[in-house]
């Protein structure tokens, strides 16, 4: 079934649909840590990822008015663009150094050259798609073997320094691995001809684990960094209440010192320990003379200082 009546199958449609969904979610999660590069990276590669099904899914369309040679032109050339970033992308996002061949010359050779040389040339001359297309993927098949080797040695050396230690950091790797897996099989499927449906589950079900594990990713980060705010929340009570038995403070002093140093006004505190804002200044009165301290400022200061 297609969409709308157009050249994309529905099935392709609803993948690409569900990526521009995690492209949004990540694209969220990214301005709330413009600083992680890997992060970014990955956006890239969604967004060339969403192009790829967007111009293989919609082209040739004969309702499009841009000449047929032309619109398969393009969809190729995505196509490619996309494998030469994802190359890039393994190597800079997994800190692969023994990539460094193929994300540069490797990828210019071996995958940009036949492009040209062996689609667009061919295509040009005879006009002949089948053909072309049989000639182009021969080489970029056999240079995604090469690099899946490549790539399988440089992730052994990795863990084998125990960098993947981390579940979460395993998980990331072994999904992106298997997403290299399923776009090395591309070259296989439009070597016997324009199987689209077949196509676009086969190459982007990988990038759909690696959404739904960069998701779970995020959400484990969170929970982590809710823990550890927690643990420093409790850290910083227990630092004041040590810090409070140390100047000789009472416990109505000690409460009283923990209230100023969140930041609330005497009238606020009243209300809350139900005493009169008379007393509560000459309690912060009694608190000054102990901590040595002239206004609130220094209070808290000294009272959050780990060398009171």
């Amino acid at each position: 079934m297609r969409f709308l009546d157009t050249e994309m199958y529905m099935v392709t449609f609803l993948i690409t649909a569900f990526e521009v969904i995690m492209l949004l979610f990540q694209i969220v999660f990214y301005l709330q840590r413009t600083t992680d590069k890997k992060r970014f990276l990955y956006l890239l590669l969604i967004v060339g990822v969403i192009l790829y099904n967007i111009c293989s899914g919609f082209l040739p369309d004969n309702d499009i008015p841009i000449a047929i040679p032309i619109q398969n032109g393009v969809a190729y050339f995505v196509s490619f663009c996309v494998s030469m970033y994802f190359v890039w992308y393994f190597y800079l996002a997994f800190d692969l150094k023994h990539l460094k061949f193929f994300a540069t010359f490797g990828s210019f050779y071996f995958l940009f050259l036949p492009f040209l040389l062996l689609f667009v040339l061919p295509y040009a001359i005879t006009g002949d798609l089948a053909l072309s297309r049989q000639l182009t993927v021969v080489i970029p098949f056999l240079y995604g073997l090469v690099f899946i080797g490549a790539t399988t040695r440089a992730f052994k050396i990795k863990f084998t320094q125990r960098e993947y230690s981390d579940k979460l950091k395993r998980q990331t790797v072994i999904s992106a691995y298997f997403a290299l897996i399923c776009w090395v099989s591309l070259p296989v499927i439009v070597f016997f001809g324009d199987h689209q449906v077949i196509q676009h589950s086969i190459t982007n079900a990988g990038f759909l684990t690696m959404s739904l594990v960069y998701v779970q990713t995020m959400i484990e980060q969170a929970r982590r960094e809710y823990s550890m705010l927690q643990h420093t929340e409790q850290s910083k009570e227990e630092l004041v209440a040590n810090n409070c038995k140390l100047f000789g403070l009472t416990v109505r002093e000690s409460e009283i010192a923990k209230l100023l140093g969140n930041g609330l006004p005497y009238k606020i505190i009243a209300s809350t320990l139900n005493i009169s804002e008379k007393t509560v200044a000459k309690h912060v009165s009694n608190i000054f003379a102990k901590v040595k301290v002239t206004n609130k400022v220094e209070l808290i200061l000294k009272i959050e200082s780990r060398t009171s």
